[in-house]
């Protein structure tokens, strides 16, 4: 270890790996983005749009203001947006046994009769307003829930086993992943995707060499809401997993039968898994619900909540809100680090 004189007094750093670590306005973003259009198009049976639906901007709004953790869960929220603004449509009979392409020829005949296009539900929109009544209800997917309507729910067909029933999710992940990858994660074919994933397009978004000086000060932890493979390819990918003692993914939340951010398990046990055990650790976030976790877990074990404007379009909305939870620290980039802890 090297001798330091730190600003903050903290003997362990636990990041968010989004928008913190690795840069993913590319990839996670605009896979919501082109999830949402798809499952209309191609699920719902709506008359496609030669222009994306959503911009990265509305989905970065809605993310941030509307204090979501998952991606996934980003995603299905827009899609409940847009297909309540449809008419209301008939509940579809669905097949007695869940298979993917079944599944999407029995929602297409129910959608597919409204002969309605894509391009009017763009004309539709108010996503200033849909994070804003998101952000009212509490956030996050339940603030969803409680703020939007529940007249076509049944054109949503997610949770569960992406192999099966999942539609949002497969979708989702097949975009993401990418086909190659995702047969060799779910050792199935992709039924909508059949191009490389946009996880190519992330980069690294802190310095590593700041990274590595942290590494050999203080034990470092990463946490992600998303599956560990993600988190080890995109750690690798990026050539910085040597610097991290734990990692907690989605997996470890899941395995533990815990909850993921904003709940504070998935910082806690990060910093457990540390060695030496810190006394004092802080976590960087990149948003609302990352801070509100770091609070939450300060109540346990001393923990600063430092949040990272980094990934934002619009920073200043997202600095109000990192203050509205009383984050400790606000830093307009994670490379900023290295003033803050190793002084």
């Amino acid at each position: 270890m090297m001798s330091y004189r730190p600003k903050l007094n903290i003997d362990a750093l636990i990041f968010a790996l989004h928008d913190v670590l690795v840069n993913v306005g590319q990839s996670y973003r605009e896979v919501v983005r082109q999830t949402t259009q798809l499952y209309l198009e191609n699920a719902v049976g709506l008359i496609p749009s030669d222009e994306p639906l959503l911009t990265l901007e509305e989905v970065t709004l809605v993310q941030k203001v509307g204090n979501f953790s998952s991606y996934l869960d980003l995603a299905t929220t827009f899609i409940i947006y847009f297909t309540e603004l449809l008419p209301p449509v008939p509940t579809p009979t669905f097949p007695s046994r869940y298979h993917v392409p079944a599944i999407i020829a029995y929602l297409q005949l129910a959608g597919g009769r409204l002969q309605i296009t894509v391009d009017s539900l763009r004309d539709q929109k108010d996503i200033v307003q849909l994070a804003r009544d998101i952000a009212a209800a509490g956030g996050g997917p339940d603030g969803a829930n409680a703020a939007l309507p529940k007249s076509n729910r049944h054109l949503l067909v997610e949770g569960g086993d992406i192999t099966k029933a999942n539609l949002v999710g497969r979708m989702f992940q097949e975009l993401y992943l990418g086909a190659g990858l995702f047969e060799q994660i779910y050792g199935q074919p992709p039924v909508a995707v059949q191009t490389s994933g946009y996880i190519e397009y992330e980069s690294l978004l802190i310095d590593p060499t700041i990274l590595a000086e942290l590494s050999e000060t203080i034990p470092l932890g990463v946490v992600a809401n998303c599956s560990g493979l993600e988190v080890e390819y995109s750690l690798k990918a990026q050539n910085i997993e040597q610097y991290f003692q734990s990692i907690i993914s989605l997996d470890s939340v899941t395995e533990a039968k815990a909850r993921p951010i904003p709940n504070p398990w998935p910082l806690l046990e990060a910093a457990r898994l540390l060695h030496p055990t810190p006394a004092r650790s802080a976590y960087v976030g990149a948003n609302p619900a990352d801070i509100k976790a770091a609070k939450t877990a300060n109540q346990t074990v001393p923990f600063t909540a430092i949040g990272c404007l980094a990934g934002a379009h619009d920073k200043e909305a997202l600095r109000q809100a990192f203050e509205g939870q009383k984050a400790d620290v606000i830093l307009g980039h994670p490379d900023h680090l290295k003033e803050l802890i190793l002084g």
